[in-house]
C-alpha cells in the first residue's frame, strides 16, 4: 500500500515535519501522477516524484515547507527508482538523489547504468547526497 493510504501518509508527513528535516526521501510510495496534487497539498512543501505503480516502486524527495531554496533541476526515471534534484542556496549547489535499486539481478545492471549516467551527467558531484535502499 505504500503511503497511498491517507491516514498513514498524513501520519508520516506530520512526523517528518515535526523532525524539522529540510529534505526527506521516501521509497516504495506506490504513487502515480494522480496523487501529486493531493500529496503536495497535505505536505505543504515541494515534492519531487518518480512514480512506480499503485502496487510497487516509487520514490520521492520532500522539501520541508520552510525551505525557500530554488530547485534548479530535477530528473526522474521511468521505473519509479530514481529521483534527483539540484537545489541552489546562495552560491552553493546541492544535489540530492533518492534511489531504490531493483531486487532482480538482471534489472540491476540496467539500473546501475542509468544511475551512473544520471549522476555523472546531471548532478553536482562535489555536493551530492545519495539516499538509497539496496
Amino acid at each position: 500500500m505504500g503511503i497511498r493510504e491517507q491516514s498513514k501518509r498524513r501520519s508520516i508527513f506530520s512526523y517528518l515535519k515535526d523532525q524539522k528535516s529540510k529534505f526527506c526521501s521516501v521509497q516504495e510510495t506506490y504513487s502515480d501522477l494522480n496523487d501529486e496534487n493531493i500529496w503536495r497539498n497535505e505536505w505543504e512543501g515541494e515534492i519531487f516524484f518518480s512514480h512506480g505503480t499503485r502496487h510497487n516502486k516509487g520514490v520521492c524527495i520532500l522539501i520541508h515547507p520552510s525551505v525557500r531554496d530554488k530547485v534548479e533541476f530535477f530528473f526522474t526515471d521511468k521505473l519509479g527508482k530514481i529521483v534527483l534534484i539540484t537545489i541552489v542556496n546562495n552560491s552553493l549547489k546541492l544535489s540530492l538523489c533518492n534511489i531504490y535499486a531493483p531486487n532482480n539481478q538482471t534489472e540491476k545492471l540496467e539500473f546501475l547504468q542509468e544511475l551512473n549516467n544520471c549522476l555523472i551527467d546531471q548532478s553536482e558531484m562535489i555536493t551530492l547526497i545519495v539516499l538509497s535502499r539496496w
